[in-house]
């Protein structure tokens, strides 16, 4: 069986409306609705909201995507089942669905900047010692035992004055 898959990029304001569209033209099987952390070409972040429709055969697929600083309208009411991915997306990426249910799953509503945004610094990176940053141990006779050669790394995502004492 032959698959095609179809990209949409759309404005935000119509979102909604092509949504419907794919899903009266027959896309009714909703797999995901995710968002990513990105730049637009002005250079100001931006998050990129995808959502997958397919027929219900799985021959085509439809992949809608817009650009959006931090809201969009919910297509909870055209997809029922996209509820929970609407309330993780806005509370991993910040994006908020206007017309949805805005409940946090798994985070407190004010606890700090959404996760998943790559200009959020998690502090729990400086905190826990690092694996690939281990330093040699010291014996008391001052010998040192271990790699000695390997130098010392820095978390991913942890700005580097984070580190300096």
């Amino acid at each position: 069986m032959s698959r095609s898959f179809t990209w949409h990029q759309v404005e935000p304001k119509d979102w909604r409306d092509k949504i419907g569209e794919s899903r009266n033209a027959g896309f009714t099987f909703f797999d995901f609705l995710t968002g990513v952390d990105r730049e637009n070409v002005e250079g100001n972040q931006m998050c990129e909201v995808v959502v997958h429709l397919a027929k219900a055969d799985l021959s085509e697929s439809h992949f809608i995507s817009t650009q959006v600083l931090n809201e969009l309208p919910s297509i909870t009411d055209l997809i029922p089942a996209a509820q929970w991915h609407e309330r993780e997306c806005a509370e991993m990426f910040g994006v908020q669905f206007n017309g949805g249910n805005a409940k946090p799953l798994l985070r407190h509503e004010n606890l700090g900047r959404p996760p998943l945004l790559k200009s959020t610094v998690l502090a729990a990176r400086v905190l826990t010692p690092w694996p690939g940053g281990a330093e040699p141990e010291i014996k008391e006779d001052g010998r040192k035992v271990g790699n000695a050669s390997r130098r010392r790394q820095r978390p991913p995502g942890v700005p580097e004055n984070w580190l300096k004492p």
